[in-house]
C-alpha cells in the first residue's frame, strides 16, 4: 500500500459519495435530479422501496466504504479490508443486477444507474492498485458480471402501468358507454395548445372520460398542474385552465402532493415503455382490450372532427414561412 493509492482511493470515495448525497438533497429539496431522462422515471417505478431510498443505499454505501478504508489506512488491519471487499464486491453484485434487469428486461439505460455503475469500477480499480493485487480486479468483474447476465437472461414479463393511472386529473361531463380518453400532452407544446383550446369550448358537450396525463416534471410545471387540480375552475373546465396556468410566466408557488408527482412519473414511464416518440398523443379506450392510438395535432383533431365532438372548431393561422434565402433542415 502506498500513500498515494490509499489517498487517490479515498478522494474517489468522497466524491463519489458527495455526488450521490448531492442528488439526495435535489431530490428532497428542490424535487430535481441529476438525472432529467424519461429512462430514469421508467426505471424508478420498478424500484419497490423507491428511488429515492435507493440512492440514500448508494450514498450511505460509498461513505461506509470511505471510512473503512481511512481506518484500514491508518490501523492496516485484514478485517477491515476484508469487510471493505465484501461490501465492493456485494455492491458490483447489486449494481449488476439493476443493470442487466435495465437493459435486458426494460430495455431502458438510467443515466445515474450507469454513473454508479462507472463508479464502482473506478472504486474497483483503486482497490486494487492500494491492495497491490490484480486478482481482486478480476473477481470484482466476475461478480458484476454475473449479476447483469442473471437478469439479463430471464424473461421478466415488464408491462407499463395501467394507462388510466396516468391522468392527473379527469373530466366526465354525464355518464355514459362512451370510449374513454387519454390525452398525453404538455405544458411547452403549441400543439398541444391548440388542442385543449378546442377541447376547451365544446366542454359541456364532450362524452365519456378525458384523462389528461402531463410529461412535465419541472417544479414550476408541478406548480401548475397542483393550481388546475385546487381551483374551481380546473373542475368545471380543466381544459381551459390547463390553458390559463401555461400562460403563465412564473407560476405561484403552491403546495403540490406526491400523488400528484407520482402520477406525473406514471405517466412519463408509461409513454416511454409504449414508445410514444413525441406530443401530443390520444389513446382512445372503445373497450377492453382495444384502443386506438392517434398522434400528432391533425390525426386528433381529424378524430375530434369525425367523431363529432367539435360542435364548435377554432381555426389557427398557419405558421409564416420562411423567406425565399432560407434553407431547409
Amino acid at each position: 500500500m502506498t500513500k498515494v493509492s490509499r489517498y487517490a482511493l479515498l478522494t474517489f470515495l468522497f466524491l463519489a459519495a458527495s455526488f450521490l448525497s448531492a442528488e439526495v438533497w435535489m431530490q428532497a429539496i428542490r424535487h430535481t435530479s441529476f438525472c432529467t431522462t424519461s429512462s430514469c422515471d421508467v426505471v424508478g417505478e420498478y424500484v419497490r422501496f423507491g428511488e429515492g431510498n435507493l440512492i440514500k443505499m448508494g450514498a450511505a454505501f460509498f461513505w461506509f466504504l470511505w471510512s473503512l478504508a481511512f481506518f484500514g489506512g491508518r490501523y492496516d488491519r485484514k478485517w477491515i479490508w476484508g469487510s471493505a471487499t465484501l461490501l465492493l464486491f456485494g455492491a458490483l453484485a447489486f449494481d449488476g443486477a439493476i443493470l442487466g434487469f435495465q437493459f435486458m428486461g426494460l430495455k431502458e439505460k438510467c443515466l445515474l444507474c450507469i454513473v454508479v455503475g462507472a463508479m464502482l469500477f473506478v472504486t474497483l480499480s483503486l482497490f486494487s492498485w492500494v491492495r497491490r493485487t490484480i486478482l481482486t480486479l478480476f473477481l470484482g468483474i466476475a461478480v458484476w458480471t454475473g449479476g447483469f447476465a442473471a437478469n439479463a437472461v430471464l424473461d421478466l414479463n415488464v408491462t407499463p402501468p395501467a394507462i388510466v393511472d396516468t391522468a392527473f386529473t379527469t373530466w366526465q361531463n354525464a355518464p355514459d358507454n362512451a370510449p374513454q380518453h387519454v390525452l398525453f400532452f404538455s405544458l411547452h407544446c403549441d400543439h398541444c395548445s391548440k388542442i385543449l383550446a378546442n377541447l376547451s369550448i365544446n366542454a359541456q358537450t364532450l362524452p365519456g372520460k378525458w384523462h389528461l396525463a402531463s410529461t412535465d416534471n419541472k417544479e414550476e410545471d408541478f406548480y401548475r398542474l397542483a393550481s388546475v387540480l385546487q381551483s374551481e375552475e380546473g373542475k368545471q373546465n380543466p381544459f381551459l385552465e390547463i390553458l390559463r396556468v401555461e400562460s403563465l410566466d412564473k407560476p405561484e408557488p403552491v403546495p403540490v402532493s406526491d400523488d400528484l408527482r407520482q402520477t406525473v412519473r406514471t405517466a412519463r414511464a408509461y409513454f416511454k415503455m409504449k414508445g410514444f416518440q413525441g406530443i401530443p398523443v390520444l389513446v382512445v379506450l372503445e373497450r377492453p382490450g382495444w384502443e386506438m392510438v392517434l398522434r400528432g395535432e391533425n390525426n386528433i383533431t381529424e378524430y375530434l372532427r369525425i367523431r363529432g365532438f367539435l360542435k364548435r372548431e377554432l381555426h389557427f393561422p398557419d405558421p409564416p414561412k420562411a423567406n425565399g434565402n432560407a434553407t431547409q433542415g
